[in-house]
Parts: structure tokens; sequence; C-alpha cells
């Protein structure tokens, strides 16, 4: 299974965690996964009013990290 297929499964719940101040996010793993889960974030922050701003933000203050 990949993990964006399990990131799919749960995207509601997996959303609602980019929302809080004290989440960190970490993409770590092979570069070839990459463009999967950028896919299923932008995707799931398109659904936001503001979403692409929340993960904007967490970039900016680098609470959102690729490794």
């Amino acid at each position: 299974m990949y993990i964006q297929t399990r990131m799919a499964q749960y995207a509601e719940e997996l959303w609602e965690l980019p929302k809080k101040d004290n989440t960190y996010l970490y993409m770590c793993g092979l570069k070839g996964m990459e463009k999967g889960i950028d896919d299923i974030m932008v995707s799931l922050a398109a659904r936001d009013e503001y979403g692409l701003d929340r993960i904007q933000k967490a970039t900016e203050e680098e609470r959102a990290v690729e490794c």
C-alpha cells in the first residue's frame, strides 16, 4: 500500500492536524513519494477556504518540513 493511498483514506482526519498551531509535519521517505504526498496535501488544502494559507504558514514557521 502506498502512503498517498493511506492518506486519502484518512483525508478528513489528516486535514484537521495542520489547522492546529502545535502540529509539525515531517514528510520523509523516497524522492518518488513526494509528489503523491504533495498532491494529497494540496487537494486537502483546496477544500478549505484558508487551506493553502495554512500550509504556507506552517512552512514559513518550519512546522512543515520535507527531509
